[in-house]
């Protein structure tokens, strides 16, 4: 039976999606040979998206390209679907790389203001280009140490845009929006007051807020939230972004410090993108995560979907902060 390179499975004891896409398994990890990610090696990946300069009279400092081993397919394929208990439909969209510095060994942590600012809007830039076409979602992330997923070491960033929304993002939406029907009010306004009013997760509060949530899933997940008021990344503004160039860099290192640089994912919680920001906006803001690997899904997590955290937020956000301020 012949399948598309990419499909969504739907499970019929949970109506959960799975991706099938068989070509994440091809990916190459650190070769003798070089990184394909390095100056000089750019033959090794697909054409150039963006160069930032633009100039190619000056080497690239950030460059983006469609990743070579997609999650999602470009639209098409052999468009099979099913129904019943076998369900599944073509995963759809475009899935592209951001590497974020020509040096191999300069991880985000170390950068500049000015250069996580390059890489922020760089995201900014690649999320709008592909937001163009109004995919469901466009979905940016960071994948750091293999335990997290990264099968490169040198920096990189990821987009993903998503031709259907999953359930996870469409509950998530749903919330938010459900929240400002009720109240008149955007959920992540009224959650950033309750967390300052609370005060002991707050991490840091100046330009962007970085707190640890009530319900942390794992021990020192956090986020951060610029308040620029535009909804979507594609959105985002100058001055939001700026604002988040300054805290990530001190925060990534304090995490680092605390934690003995661990794996992590880092996700951008972008928005949908197949209606106006400015409708976005009024429930909408985006913002950061880093979820911290160090923890591993164990039988009651498996049976139940019931993530056990081995500490609290209010333990953990004051150490975060102390070392946070010391990174700056």
């Amino acid at each position: 039976m012949n399948f598309v390179i990419t499909e969504t499975r739907v499970d019929a004891e949970t109506g959960e999606w799975r991706l099938s896409a068989p070509r994440r398994a091809e990916r190459p990890g650190p070769a003798s040979s070089g990184c394909p990610f390095c100056p000089g090696h750019e033959a090794e990946t697909p054409p150039t998206r963006l160069r930032v300069p633009v100039s190619g009279e000056e080497p690239w400092r950030v460059r983006a390209f469609a990743n070579k081993y997609p999650i999602v397919s470009p639209a098409g394929g052999d468009g099979v679907t099913a129904t019943g208990l076998f369900a599944r439909f073509p995963a759809t969209g475009d899935h592209e790389v951001l590497v974020e510095s020509p040096d191999h060994a300069r991880d985000l942590r170390f950068a500049t203001t000015g250069e996580a600012l390059e890489v922020l809007t760089a995201l900014r830039s690649r999320a709008q280009a592909l937001a163009s076409r109004r995919p469901a979602a466009v979905v940016a992330f960071r994948n750091y140490g293999a335990a997290a997923g990264a099968s490169l070491p040198h920096p990189h960033s990821q987009l993903v845009a998503l031709d259907q929304a999953p359930p996870g993002l469409v509950s998530r939406w749903r919330l938010a929006r459900g929240h400002y029907t009720d109240t008149g009010r955007r959920l992540v306004d009224d959650l950033a007051a309750a967390e300052r009013s609370a005060g002991e997760r707050v991490v840091a509060d100046n330009g962007v807020l970085v707190y640890q949530p009530y319900a942390a899933s794992v021990p020192h997940q956090t986020v951060l939230v610029p308040f620029d008021g535009t909804g979507t990344l594609a959105a985002a503004s100058d001055a939001g972004l700026a604002a988040v160039a300054r805290t990530l860099p001190p925060l990534l290192r304090g995490l680092a410090d605390v934690l003995g640089d661990p794996a992590y994912n880092l996700v951008v919680h972008a928005g949908p993108t197949d209606v106006e920001d400015r409708e976005v906006a009024r429930w909408w803001q985006w913002h950061i995560e880093i979820q911290p690997r160090t923890t591993a899904y164990a039988g009651l997590e498996l049976a139940t979907g019931l993530l056990v955290n081995p500490s609290r937020p209010e333990e953990t956000a004051p150490e975060l902060a102390k070392a946070m301020s010391a990174a700056r």
